[in-house]
């Protein structure tokens, strides 16, 4: 199926659709052209097995057709899943279609190094992270929709962030993500350290994330109109991270302590705490410049959720 011949249904489920539709809105295939999930071979509606490397190409269950990277309905076999696939700096985790950006491990001084924050951004001190993955964008909700069975948002969108999020739906979102892959590695909410060392492009002195300048980087109360906008719109920071700064404030996996920074690890440092406030960080489309350096802390209960609230996914690799 091409652009010059658009499908006037859904080849999954019959869904009538227009042309210049990318997705089902019903089912969510792709309405681009078709290909065996497996081998990448261009094949018709009506096949039900590849002729090239025989892969089935319809489930025969709930008869949906089977996504590129699956060996098998996802819907109805969540271990079907392919494995994440890793393409230079990028991991690209195939039941979502994200796209994490390898984190180089370093140390920073993290804390406020500008002076213009609070005391619970000091005392500014090293930190030492191993390497990481992180997601180029906040979770949208495409991504979101992909494996969970309602959206909560307020803004309604694919290419919006997901938000009316709490840390709790954070981590159950996490653990449906975790339970469909197989590789070595896990993936997580990030440490307060990871969000501030990479919104800071790997540790540098940058008020936002990717520069000095919020407008160019981030949607904040001046510019956003009260509302979140797509991800990617504006420019990234040095790894190539979107909208680390504003749009939606980021859920972190840490339990708040006003007082962290005195007894941080010096290496990979996590709060722990049951039951606690949990760190968000990066402001939020109506949100002052403030609020939307790299450096701010924050703190909300984990039950909270918000149209200014949603996260960001990293990626650990397991050793060996």
């Amino acid at each position: 199926m091409s652009e010059n011949i658009p499908p006037k249904q859904c080849p999954g489920c019959g869904e009538p659709v227009e042309p210049g539709w990318k997705m089902c809105p019903v089912c969510e295939i792709s309405l681009m052209a078709l290909c065996c999930p497996q081998c990448g071979r261009p094949v018709k509606e009506n096949w039900k097995r590849c002729p090239e490397c025989t892969a089935s190409l319809i489930c025969k269950s709930c008869t949906a057709r089977i996504p590129p990277g699956y060996a098998a309905c996802p819907a109805c076999n969540p271990a079907a899943a392919a494995p994440p696939v890793v393409d230079g700096d990028v991991l690209r985790e195939p039941l979502t279609e994200m796209k994490l950006v390898k984190i180089p491990g370093g140390t920073f001084r993290m804390g406020d190094i500008f002076d213009a924050g609070i005391d619970n951004e000091k005392p500014v001190h090293p930190v030492s992270l191993d390497d990481f993955y992180m997601g180029q964008h906040v979770v949208t909700q495409h991504v979101w929709n992909r494996i969970m069975p309602e959206n909560p948002s307020r803004f309604t969108g694919d290419l919006l962030p997901v938000e009316q999020i709490s840390w709790h739906q954070a981590m159950a979102f996490i653990e449906k993500l975790n339970q469909a892959n197989r590789l070595k590695g896990g993936y997580s909410l990030p440490t307060e350290a990871q969000w501030e060392y990479a919104a800071r492009s790997c540790g540098r002195d940058e008020r936002y994330a990717g520069c000095d300048a919020l407008d160019r980087v981030g949607w904040y109360a001046d510019n956003s109109g009260e509302r979140t906008h797509p991800v990617g719109e504006k420019e990234p920071n040095g790894p190539g991270l979107y909208d680390m700064s504003g749009n939606v404030w980021e859920w972190c996996l840490d339990a708040f302590h006003p007082q962290a920074y005195a007894h941080h690890a010096s290496k990979n440092p996590l709060e722990k705490g049951e039951g606690a406030d949990r760190v968000i960080r990066g402001g939020s489309y109506n949100l002052d410049d403030w609020s939307a350096r790299c450096t701010r802390r924050f703190c909300l209960a984990e039950d909270f959720f918000g149209p200014g609230v949603g996260f960001r996914v990293v990626f650990l690799p397991y050793p060996g």
